[in-house]
């Protein structure tokens, strides 16, 4: 997954991120993602907007927001699952527009990048997958889909909540903590609104045995699920790009699932063990067996003189 967070949920989302706040969203055309990228591009310096079509059907759209520039509209439709609309600050909607468009990670993320494509949920890409050139898709084990409807069960207070307004609006540096009384305010808000998606199919967190909170590691426990010395993994200072997006932070720090820690751990010994020596690098970048890039070089000038046509 790239590098972002979303802050913020759009009060007419279909899938919740658990935590953030609710903003009326009221402005944002939902249903023309062209007109969606018209609210930021070409409107004046600092503003962008962008839309892509998706496979199947589905479009993304993102604009920055006009009446607060630091943040912008991130938007994803999907044919069959609906809409989802977060807030993110306005430099990192590079990321999610990779991973919704070109990712192959689904379209909904939590816990630090797993993520459901609609029918299952998978775990953070970390192993790579050479021949594909993308990150493997492994399946949580256990997994259990939590919707709006589960969680509205227990009783939630709208009366304790509130829906906030972009003009002036700040991202909070924690989670709330009344967070179910916002969901019960955004439920009502739904109400009114025509067609809207049945609670029970507004999909809000996963929860896996692997996400147990005592059962997540810190970095001396991925150290000793790698075999390796703690003083050997990453910096945090200078690398924490080297290392998974935790799952969670505790007092002393980041915090990982152990199956992340192990495809961490898998992918970390391909890099520096003994395979690494017999690897070689394409023209993407990314590490492939010498045979495999001696193949693909050797076909290239073949599929540069066939699309010349000689």
């Amino acid at each position: 997954m790239g590098e972002f967070r979303p802050v913020a949920n759009g009060l007419r989302t279909d899938h919740p991120v658990p935590g953030l706040p609710f903003i009326n969203d009221e402005r944002l055309p939902l249903g023309n993602p062209d007109a969606i990228e018209r609210t930021g591009r070409d409107q004046g310096e600092g503003l962008w907007g962008r839309t892509d079509p998706l496979p199947g059907g589905g479009w993304v759209a993102f604009t920055t927001e006009p009446k607060n520039r630091a943040y912008a509209w991130a938007v994803h439709y999907h044919p069959e699952h609906g809409r989802t609309v977060v807030l993110v600050t306005d430099g990192s909607w590079s990321g999610l527009h990779h991973d919704w468009v070109y990712g192959h990670t689904g379209f909904l993320y939590r816990h630090g990048g797993y993520w459901w494509d609609g029918t299952a949920w998978h775990r953070p890409g970390v192993v790579f997958d050479g021949a594909y050139e993308r990150y493997d898709a492994r399946p949580v084990q256990d997994a259990l889909t939590v919707t709006a409807a589960d969680l509205l069960v227990h009783p939630a207070d709208p009366g304790k909540a509130s829906i906030a307004t972009i003009a002036g609006f700040t991202a909070p540096k924690t989670a709330l903590p009344n967070w179910r009384d916002h969901l019960a305010l955004w439920a009502e808000h739904r109400r009114r609104v025509p067609d809207a998606r049945p609670l029970d199919e507004c999909v809000v967190d996963l929860k896996a045995p692997e996400l147990e909170p005592g059962l997540l590691v810190d970095r001396a426990g991925l150290a000793k699920i790698a075999n390796i010395a703690e003083d050997d993994l990453p910096v945090p200072e200078y690398e924490d790009h080297k290392m998974p997006e935790p799952q969670a932070h505790g007092a002393n720090g980041p915090l990982w699932s152990q199956p992340v820690a192990r495809d961490w751990a898998e992918q970390h010994h391909r890099d520096h063990g003994p395979g690494a020596l017999l690897s070689a690098t394409t023209s993407f970048g990314t590490p492939q067996p010498q045979g495999l890039v001696a193949d693909h070089l050797h076909r290239k000038p073949a599929r540069e003189q066939i699309r010349a046509g000689r």
